[in-house]
Formats: structure tokens, sequence, C-alpha cells
């Protein structure tokens, strides 16, 4: 009986991480990690205040969120992730480095939660889910929120900076909106 058990668990392991990574890539993006040397610019462009509530869309495996928790003064930081293993993973990463009481991560889709509490958002996401924030960004961000994107940008919105210091580096786009 037991024998039986456990390849129907693999099984199951193996579509819960494989399924949830295929939604969170068909959704919004594949999880594809920010490069580390990068993440400086991203926590430079936020410009991150002490009163500022962070939101990171599709945060992966958390390092974006890890790096502007320990480098920045910011009040409250959320991640938000619907693929189950980087989900666990950023849980995790968050609970051993000590960062529960200002760092949270929600097994959530970001696209269906109000994001109006946010002050800032990065987000590193396919230009199909850029498309989809656009209209969500517009009808729910106050004035003054800054968006910091990865790679690519908001369609139809004007950046305040595009940050591209060198050929062979990614280009970070930076959003006030107004």
């Amino acid at each position: 009986m037991v024998e039986a058990i456990i390849p129907i668990l693999i099984l199951l392991g193996i579509i819960v991480f494989f399924g949830t990574a295929a939604y969170a890539g068909l959704k919004a993006a594949p999880w594809v990690p920010v490069f580390k040397k990068d993440i400086p610019r991203i926590i430079r462009l936020a410009g991150v205040k002490e009163c500022d509530i962070i939101y990171d869309l599709g945060c992966g495996d958390g390092r974006v969120l890890v790096a502007l928790a320990n480098g920045t003064p910011a009040k409250r930081l959320v991640g938000f992730e619907i693929s189950v293993i980087p989900y666990l993973w950023t849980k995790a990463r968050i609970i051993f480095r000590g960062l529960s009481r200002r760092v949270e991560v929600r097994f959530n889709d970001f696209l269906t939660h109000d994001l109006s509490q946010a002050s800032v958002i990065f987000c590193f996401l396919t230009p199909m889910a850029m498309k989809k924030l656009a209209p969500k960004f517009s009808s729910e961000l106050k004035k003054g929120t800054r968006i910091i994107s990865y790679s690519f940008s908001l369609p139809d919105r004007e950046k305040q900076i595009v940050d591209k210091p060198e050929p062979d580096r990614m280009t970070i786009y930076k959003y006030v909106v107004d």
C-alpha cells in the first residue's frame, strides 16, 4: 500500500510544481531572476523612504524583495507570487533572514489584488502582463507612486527615467504616477 502512495505523491508534486510554474508563466511571467548586479540600480531608482510601502509583483525567489528590505528604510514590503516553489522559497528566505516584521509574501495573483496601498511597485513581467497592468495602475495607484519596471516598459505611459548604463545591462524604467 505505501509503495503505491509514493509514486502518486511524487506525481502530484511534479504536477503542482510544473502546473503553477506554467500558470505563472502564462498569466504574467515565467520565473527568470533579476541579475544581482542590477539590484543596486533598482534600489537607487526606487528612491525608497521610511514611509514607503513596496509591492513586488511576481517576486519569484524574493531576491529583489529581500534586497529592498535590507537596503532601504521602507515601512513595509509585500511580494506577490503564484508559482508554488518560488513562493515557498521566498517565504523561507524572509523567515530565515529575520525579515518577517516588515516583509511578507502572498500566494496571490496581483492582477486581482488592490494595489492602491503601494507607494513603490517593482515588476519584472512580460510585455503582455505590463499591458494588463497599465489600466490597473491608472485606476488604482495614487499620485506620486513610483513604478520600477525591469526590462519591459509600460505601454502608453511616459517614462521618467530609462536607465541603461551599458549595452550588455538590462534596461530599467522608472515611472511616477501623476
